[in-house]
């Protein structure tokens, strides 16, 4: 890459370093290119309810959210009598408000069955403040049906991610509490995008510990609404995938219960960890269960440390966990020049303060004008790229498809994350 005229710092001033982000709000485009916006996160919340049997909607909004609902799912009802109800507002609602419009619609869908109601709140009522909280306060006591809302304003969420996550933790204050069952888990996993034909997959610890008569809870695509009001009785909730991080977060401190982060835990050291806790709550032995994924995923370790110790690369879209999976890499000696994040959740900021502490602090940024930007990382000249680029780009040499990850936790995972990395560092 001697040729191509490398990136001056001027080019990247406006990027903000992965140590100072504080919110999605401090992450910038790399380049200025026009770009049309992202995914509205109204539809992914429309998307996640739309698979929970028994949950009902109110979408409040303007009729450009109507239609774009109607254009994506034209039924107003569910397959078992869910009623997915649009508001929209008025010339004078956009204003003053439209409390009392809603709850005349909350007591309309109470009267005609719905069990519990997700109300979904788009832009124009999060600019004008509308106090949905104060809303559910006044009608719960008055109504049959479990109220909860979401606030999923497009100028201020970026896209899937934030709408997923703040959809999940919108799941949790429908629940009360409940007696615990010392042999019950829940496993959390929500996607913001699903093939309806294709069922879930949970990875092998799930399995393994049904096998030893732990009584496991799906909170998953397909899963009902009983299921999400009936988890409070869990012992533990395993934490799948990041999007339910922040709902268990909330049912721990709502209900105590306490969560295994098997999403997060991507060295053999910090599998073996949240496995033995998980055990040690439910007093099985996992012992020999995965002891041969373990024995491959401690050779890739040792081949990681050292194959790529020194290897710069830019992380791209499509890696789930990015700031985490950039910790694990740097423990090998890998450098982060460049990551786009979409969303900075919580818990990003401990991996970004760890990172600091091994020397490592990139800029971080949305790689969302892609034919553009990949110029620009090609100017940063990075040994490899992890994650999806364009399929004309030949020229940046590339681990792939990061996302076909998604969901999988444990020793497997470990072993085609590195696998599919160590193969693009044996070709440099």
């Amino acid at each position: 890459m001697s040729h191509v005229a490398a990136v001056t710092p001027n080019e990247l001033k406006h990027l903000r370093r992965l140590s100072t982000v504080r919110s999605g709000k401090n992450i910038k485009f790399l380049t200025p290119a026009v770009y049309s916006g992202g995914w509205c996160p109204m539809r992914v919340a429309c998307n996640i309810v739309e698979d929970i049997e028994g949950l009902s909607y109110l979408l409040i909004g303007m009729p450009e959210c109507a239609t774009h609902s109607r254009g994506m799912n034209a039924m107003p009802e569910g397959e078992h009598g869910e009623l997915r109800r649009l508001y929209t507002l008025d010339a004078n609602e956009v204003v003053f408000g439209c409390r009392e419009g809603v709850v005349d619609a909350l007591r309309t869908m109470d009267g005609e069955g719905a069990r519990a109601i997700l109300m979904i709140a788009t832009c124009v009522t999060d600019l004008i403040g509308e106090d949905f909280e104060g809303i559910i306060d006044e009608m719960q006591p008055q109504l049959a049906a479990r109220l909860s809302f979401v606030a999923l304003g497009q100028f201020k969420c970026f896209g899937g991610s934030m709408g997923t996550w703040q959809t999940a933790e919108a799941l949790g204050r429908l629940m009360e509490a409940r007696p615990t069952d010392g042999r019950r888990a829940n496993a959390l996993l929500v996607e913001p995008w699903r093939n309806k034909a294709s069922p879930v997959e949970f990875p092998p610890i799930v399995g393994a510990l049904a096998e030893r008569g732990v009584n496991i809870r799906p909170l998953a695509a397909g899963a009902k609404l009983d299921d999400f009001m009936d988890a409070p009785d869990a012992s533990m909730n395993l934490v799948l995938c990041p999007y339910t991080q922040p709902l268990a977060a909330a049912m721990g401190a709502a209900f105590g219960i306490p969560y295994a982060p098997l999403h997060n835990a991507f060295s053999v050291a910090d599998i073996d960890g949240v496995h033995d806790m998980i055990a040690s709550a439910f007093g099985v032995d996992l012992g020999g269960a995965f002891e041969s994924e373990r024995e491959r995923a401690l050779a890739l370790e040792e081949r990681a440390r050292k194959e790529l110790s020194g290897l710069r690369y830019a992380s791209m879209p499509g890696v789930d966990m990015p700031a985490a999976l950039a910790l694990y890499l740097a423990g090998f000696g890998m450098a982060p020049l460049v990551m786009h994040i979409e969303d900075f959740h919580n818990e990003d900021a401990g991996y970004a303060q760890a990172l600091k502490a091994l020397g490592f602090d990139p800029p971080v940024c949305r790689l969302m004008n892609i034919d553009y930007d990949v110029e620009v990382i090609r100017r940063l000249g990075p040994d490899m790229c992890v994650g999806d680029i364009p399929d004309h780009v030949t020229w940046l040499p590339y681990a792939e498809k990061m996302g076909d990850f998604f969901g999988e936790a444990g020793y497997g995972r470990t072993c085609g994350l590195l696998e599919r990395i160590l193969s693009v560092a044996a070709g440099l």
